[in-house]
């Protein structure tokens, strides 16, 4: 890649999944030992440059040389405040794009010769067709977004340069460090702004699903309360004309089942407090249907009748021929089940479940 221009030597600031574009400002946090003797060394000097350029690999606590992209940003410092914990607060402008030509020193911080590495035109017009395209798309994500901070349109209505734009709005992208990278090192004006406009147009499609599955979920929540109140109001009208609601004829029904029904307590109080869930909720709620066929469930359960046990091994299995076709693994299981009773009336046999939901051992 060709490079021109004066050749300086500078400190170097590494960074983690974060990539200073020229002409952006950005508050910095600096911690590791080797960043803040970079941004001391910066600071002791009369322009305070330094180059930010990003780490390959964000898990490298101590980065060599090698563990550098070879592509960063020629920075100043423009405030500096230092913590309590003593990380450094800083605030760097990007200034412009250069080359890391070779290391001179890698302790106590990394200082390198740098030299700029501008971008190149290879087609005015085509970098003018991607410039426009490039502010339809910015529209339409400004259209889709809920709130916009005012210095943002400032921001875009003052940015003529399309490079700038780009720039910018690669700041704003949420963008991962791969990708910001390639922004970054991309070799002519019209290469940025053709990277720039695929990730762009990406985030456009994700807003627009957004907006539309919000707005389908907004529509389906007001279709609800709708029928919810017209709901509640006909219940009303159904009350002053002194007829009965389907919905409360339902569950007065249930209740006078659940009154007359022998059920141990425990089981009847569980079934009260589900009846009182039931008549709470609207009919067509989802909840609705589940509860009632519970419930049904619970009053059809023989819960304190009794019959007498028929161990004619026979008759059980002529009963079980005639009345269910196949599942032969199944009879053979009652069978030797009522087998052992009859053998050892007072023998320990488990339970044989025939009803219930999927998982519970049927």
């Amino acid at each position: 890649m060709e490079h021109e221009g004066e050749v300086l030597s500078l400190p170097i600031l590494p960074l983690k999944n974060v990539v200073l574009f020229p002409h952006m400002t950005m508050p910095l946090s600096v911690g590791r030992p080797i960043s803040i003797a970079a941004v001391e060394a910066a600071l002791s000097s009369e322009e305070k440059l330094m180059v930010v350029v990003a780490q390959r690999d964000p898990n490298i606590e101590e980065p060599k040389p090698e563990d550098l992209f070879t592509i960063g940003t020629k920075a100043a410092i423009r405030r500096m405040t230092r913590a309590q914990d003593g990380t450094l607060q800083v605030l760097m402008q990007g200034l412009e794009r250069v080359v890391l030509l070779r290391m001179e020193q890698t302790t106590p911080y990394m200082r390198a010769r740098v030299s700029p590495l501008p971008l190149l035109e290879e087609n005015p017009v085509e970098i003018e067709a991607l410039h426009r395209a490039i502010l339809d798309q910015v529209s339409k994500a400004l259209g889709l977004l809920p709130q916009v901070p005012e210095e943002l349109h400032a921001a875009f209505a003052q940015t003529d340069d399309p490079v700038r734009l780009a720039y910018l709005l690669a700041t704003i992208l949420n963008l991962d460090l791969s990708a910001s990278q390639s922004l970054l090192e991309a070799r002519t004006k019209d290469d940025l702004l053709r990277l720039l406009f695929t990730h762009l147009t990406h985030e456009v499609q994700v807003l627009e699903l957004r907006h539309k599955i919000a707005s389908q979920a907004q529509q389906e929540m007001t279709r609800e309360q709708r029928e919810y109140f017209l709901r509640q109001q006909l219940r009303a009208i159904q009350r002053e004309l002194g007829e009965i609601d389907p919905h409360q004829a339902e569950v007065n029904l249930l209740r006078e089942r659940l009154e007359q029904a022998e059920l141990p307590e425990f089981v009847r109080k569980e079934a009260e407090r589900e009846l009182n869930r039931l008549e709470k909720l609207p009919s067509m709620a989802p909840d609705y249907h589940v509860i009632r066929t519970y419930l049904e469930l619970v009053l059809e359960l023989p819960w304190n009748r009794q019959t007498e046990d028929n161990l004619d091994l026979a008759n059980v299995r002529r009963v079980l021929e005639e009345d269910h076709y196949g599942l032969e693994d199944v009879k053979q299981r009652i069978l030797e089940h009522l087998a052992v009773l009859k053998l050892n009336p007072e023998a320990k046999a488990p339970i044989l479940c025939f009803v219930g939901p999927p998982g519970v051992g049927k």
